[in-house]
């Protein structure tokens, strides 16, 4: 339907098996995940490497207009909301970031009050992503670079559950330590050790959602120290225990389809 100029539909996706996307529009996609799992997803826009690891409920996704953005998942099925945003109505420089797995609790309300029908809040939720995105705009890197950070994104994921230090990962690299900080701050707005502790966080919150796992049980799976560690990180970085997270996001687990 169209709200206020923006087109906004709620989708369920469902994929059988591996499967990769591309998207390439004359108008910019946001994308909210609202539940399911794809099991494992990777997105890309242009040539870089944007995210890995499977979507979170209030995690947002965005395809600028006239860029190429590409998804790849193993299959699962999720429930996203959809708004398609005229180029002429956001702005999005060139050599803006990747606004990938972004979570923002003002936004994600907006994006549902829209999907609701509401369009007083299409003036708002643009102010939001135009504010986000304009402290987004880097200076690109050679594709050389690109690459290095991009195989460094897939050795990390495979190391989450280890104690991979920065020296580790700017060896991997084939980097100095300062070099790959400023790289991949560029790349993905975070620090090394920074990125790897979302990855960790991001993990711990998708076990929670779709594994009957203990607290403890899924801190030593995903590389915090104990249980008060990941207690700890959940309080600080999602403003709630990492039960209160489970309690809230369960029901975020879709049904098979001969259920629905």
């Amino acid at each position: 339907m169209e709200v206020g100029g923006l087109r906004v539909a709620s989708i369920v996706d469902r994929i059988e098996g591996p499967a990769n996307w591309t998207v390439e529009r004359d108008v910019h996609i946001l994308h909210l995940y609202e539940a399911g799992s794809y099991h494992w997803l990777e997105t890309w826009l242009d040539d870089q490497r944007t995210s890995l690891g499977d979507p979170l409920p209030g995690e947002m996704w965005l395809a600028p207009a006239g860029r190429r953005y590409h998804g790849r998942a193993k299959g699962g099925a999720v429930r996203y909301l959809e708004v398609e945003i005229p180029a002429a109505r956001l702005a999005v420089a060139p050599g803006t970031r990747a606004l990938a797995g972004h979570y923002d609790m003002a936004l994600a309300a907006l994006v549902r009050a829209l999907a609701a029908g509401n369009a007083a809040v299409v003036d708002p939720l643009l102010a939001i992503l135009a504010k986000t995105l304009d402290a987004m705009v880097v200076r690109p890197d050679s594709p050389a670079v690109i690459q290095r950070i991009n195989d460094l994104m897939v050795h990390i994921q495979t190391q989450l559950e280890a104690s991979l230090t920065v020296d580790e990962m700017a060896a991997e690299a084939g980097m100095s330590v300062n070099s790959l900080i400023v790289h991949f701050a560029r790349a993905t707005g975070y620090t090394p050790a920074q990125y790897m502790l979302r990855q960790r966080l991001r993990r711990a919150c998708w076990f929670l959602m779709n594994r009957p796992l203990s607290v403890a049980e899924i801190a030593f799976a995903t590389g915090f120290s104990s249980h008060a560690h990941l207690c700890a990180i959940f309080r600080r970085k999602l403003g709630m225990s990492p039960g209160e997270w489970r309690r809230r996001h369960i029901t975020a687990i879709l049904p098979p389809a001969w259920e629905e």
